[in-house]
């Protein structure tokens, strides 16, 4: 109990709230454990619980009727989800899948709910949290409705090489394509493009950006 209560300090939400706080949530949470490639929850189904990640990345998406994905957002340590439904009592509005092998805190609806109420420091951490997810959505839309498949495309590449110069192996067309709101053979051409105006190398299945300074001029078309 004593290490998920240290580890509750670290993330964000927790940091704010006393000892005895902190023990007294500690004592509500599961650990689980989920697999690389691994389903946390289904869009659709009843909330059961709100998840906070401690260890590796969690992707979240939506599923079109067609069985198109669109990737809504990625999330790493710190990070948490599933609040929408938990406090609203609807149904999930995204499903959650394990990018990488994840760790996760999971607190049940019940206890949760009562937790919100009870923690004042807890309440204004979860409305930052809408907060910043909402401005993100609003990006997103902004994205899909105004810009182009291209410039959708070289601002992922950017977001991507602000970590690494080449764009971790794992990426695929097709995962990109689910991050973009689009297919993968057009993904395909908008690399093949990218490269044949001299912004981006492909390199066995790797990316790596050339010019920065143009990559970011067309993630503005």
């Amino acid at each position: 109990m004593a290490v998920i209560a240290e580890t509750l300090r670290r993330l964000p939400f927790f940091s704010d709230l006393s000892e005895d706080e902190l023990a007294e949530v500690a004592s509500h949470v599961q650990e689980r454990t989920f697999r690389r490639g691994e389903v946390i929850l289904l869009e659709g189904d009843a909330p059961c619980a709100v998840y906070f990640v401690v260890h590796g990345q969690v992707r979240i998406y939506r599923l079109s009727p067609e069985g198109r994905e669109q990737v809504l957002k990625r999330l790493g340590p710190g990070d948490a989800f599933n609040f929408v439904p938990v406090l609203d009592g609807g149904p999930n509005p995204s499903s959650a899948m394990a990018w990488t092998d994840v760790t996760v805190y999971a607190i049940e609806r019940d206890n949760f709910v009562r937790m919100v109420r009870e923690h004042p420091a807890l309440t204004m951490a979860i409305l930052a949290d809408f907060a910043a997810k909402l401005r993100h959505t609003t990006a997103l839309v902004e994205d899909l409705s105004l810009r182009t498949v291209g410039a959708r495309l070289a601002k992922l590449l950017l977001t991507q090489a602000a970590e690494k110069e080449v764009t971790p192996r794992r990426v695929t067309q097709r995962e990109m394509a689910a991050q973009l709101g689009t297919v993968r053979e057009v993904v395909g051409r908008a690399l093949a493009e990218l490269e044949r105006e001299g912004l981006i190398r492909m390199e066995r299945h790797r990316i790596v950006v050339v010019d920065r300074l143009g990559l970011e001029a067309r993630a503005m078309l």
